[in-house]
């Protein structure tokens, strides 16, 4: 049983384990996988075999420079297109799933539903997706109590960039 925890707790943390490290004035924080920052902070997750994921954050004045892991992510959203059967009005969403699983920044979710509910058809929603940086990759469709649902999966490629100057 021993053996089998120990295996776990390895798995977890070699699974969980981040390589975005913040160099700070006063430490070094590293194993981390950096979520998003503003001008107040950097906010970061952290793995602890005890309690798991953990948030925190770090002000800006007191980071010197954050160094990723990764440079490249990509991000995906579901593109949803809602149709009552035999009718032209199309009830237009996104789904941008469990973001604080993520690095995240403000900027990548910009396009709020009430954004797309402007337009009047899934195409004009999908060239405006297109026009923000996302790329169609699979789509499916499904009809359920007389409403047909499409659903059209997107990603996109984020640089991880520091926004402000350290």
């Amino acid at each position: 049983m021993v053996k089998k925890s120990l295996i776990l707790i390895l798995f977890t943390t070699l699974t969980f384990a981040q390589k975005d490290t913040i160099f700070a004035t006063d430490t070094l924080i590293s194993h981390v996988r950096v979520i998003n920052y503003d001008l107040n902070k950097v906010g970061y997750f952290e793995f602890d075999s005890i309690k798991g994921k953990i948030y925190n954050s770090i002000s800006t004045n007191k980071v010197e420079k954050v160094i990723y892991e990764n440079a490249k992510i990509e991000v995906f959203c579901d593109l949803i297109s809602t149709k009552k059967f035999l009718s032209t009005t199309e009830n237009i969403t996104i789904n941008y799933g469990n973001r604080d699983s993520l690095w995240n920044d403000d900027q990548i979710y910009n396009l709020i539903t009430s954004d797309l509910t402007k337009y009047n058809s899934l195409i004009d929603a999908l060239n405006y997706m297109g026009n923000e940086g996302w790329k169609v990759i699979g789509s499916y469709s499904s009809s359920s109590n007389s409403y047909l649902v499409e659903h059209y999966i997107l990603k996109k490629e984020l640089i991880k960039t520091n926004k402000y100057k350290l």
